[in-house]
């Protein structure tokens, strides 16, 4: 029905929309019960009906909101990893110390153990694998480069060491001792780490 103002001009109804809004702490329950649960049994074992009763939600809540697993995993870690800091010490070593104790630390917490859980799953759902670039390997490779870049600038670092393959044997064996050996990243792993890799890219 169009409604009349008193100046005789017509006013355009109000559209509400049909059914109830949906309730944002629906989806924190939902997604909190999809890292537990990718904790506990991996993306494998995980389910729609496993997560919805976790959560004490419907299957049909979930399935509104995501269509399928693959969409609500890359839901539920969307935002685990946070970003690393740039440092600027005016030293190549303190600076990768830096870079690479922070990235242990997440390896070693809730965001290493979540990656666990899904990396063998990656080949097969690009999802999970554009996550991981966007969310990890990105973000980390350019904070590193900027690293790199002022390294080179005071002539600590060789200008001509193939950045990408110096990112992957920096980051390489933290994936390693977290992922694939499922160990925490001692500290003096970082320090031995560090060292190594300076002997192979100093000037």
């Amino acid at each position: 029905m169009t409604v009349t103002s008193a100046r005789g001009t017509e006013i355009a109804p109000v559209r509400r929309p049909r059914g109830r809004p949906r309730d944002p702490r629906v989806e924190g329950v939902v997604l909190a019960s999809t890292r537990e649960i990718l904790l506990d049994r991996g993306f494998g074992r995980l389910t729609i009906a496993a997560v919805a009763e976790a959560a004490g939600v419907g299957k049909g809540t979930i399935y509104l909101r995501w269509p399928d697993k693959e969409s609500l995993v890359v839901a539920a870690l969307s935002d685990v990893w946070e970003p690393l800091e740039t440092p600027d010490t005016g030293s190549l070593r303190d600076d990768l110390l830096t870079v690479l104790r922070d990235a242990s630390r997440h390896m070693n917490g809730a965001p290493g153990s979540l990656l666990s859980s899904v990396v063998g799953e990656m080949p097969r759902h690009a999802q999970l694998l554009d996550l991981y670039t966007d969310s990890v390997i990105t973000p980390w490779s350019t904070v590193i480069r900027a690293v790199f870049a002022r390294a080179i600038e005071r002539g600590e670092m060789r200008s001509g060491v193939d950045q990408q393959l110096a990112i992957d044997a920096l980051m390489g064996p933290l994936v390693s001792v977290c992922i694939v050996r499922g160990q925490r990243v001692a500290p003096r792993q970082v320090e031995a780490l560090t060292d190594m890799f300076l002997g192979g890219v100093a000037a």
